[in-house]
């Protein structure tokens, strides 16, 4: 029965691991119709990505985890960074009628957004860490007798 199913379905097992990402798009984050405020908070959430990426590597980090930084880095804020350039520069007002914020302070709020989820993702992956220093720190106060231990 087995062979059977394997000639149907191919010779390989069924990978049960999730897909490598697909390539991320190429897409200039220094574009100067960005504005620099919100170029800058690009910088800063690339960079927490990459570090993000080599705690996920480091951690066993669930699927799913993995699947919404690669969707953050390779669709989410290409696409909200476009959107954004797309907008003619003399219909950004109308974000202003419709919201009471410019385009520029929404598009920088939405990056604020992704960092706040990313500051939660990358708090959660070094917890591990944190306590693995804490209880080391615990036992060496325990072991040696210091005093002035911070944690207990």
């Amino acid at each position: 029965m087995f062979d059977r199913l394997n000639r149907i379905f191919g010779s390989s097992a069924v990978s049960q691991t999730v897909p490598p990402p697909a390539a991320a798009p190429d897409f200039d984050y220094e574009d100067d119709r960005i504005p620099e405020a919100a170029r800058v908070q690009i910088r800063r959430i690339l960079a927490c990505m990459d570090d993000i990426e080599k705690a996920m590597n480091r951690e066993q980090v669930p699927g799913f985890s993995r699947l919404e930084m690669d969707q953050m880095r390779d669709v989410h804020l290409p696409k909200l960074a476009k959107s954004y350039i797309d907008i003619p520069p003399g219909y950004r007002s109308e974000i202003f009628r419709k919201t009471g914020k410019s385009a520029s302070f929404v598009l920088l709020d939405s990056l604020e957004q992704m960092q706040a989820r990313m500051d939660d993702i990358m708090k959660n992956l070094a917890q591990s860490d944190l306590d693995a220093f804490t209880e080391n720190v615990q036992f060496i106060g325990q072991r040696y007798g210091r005093d002035d231990n911070p944690f207990g």
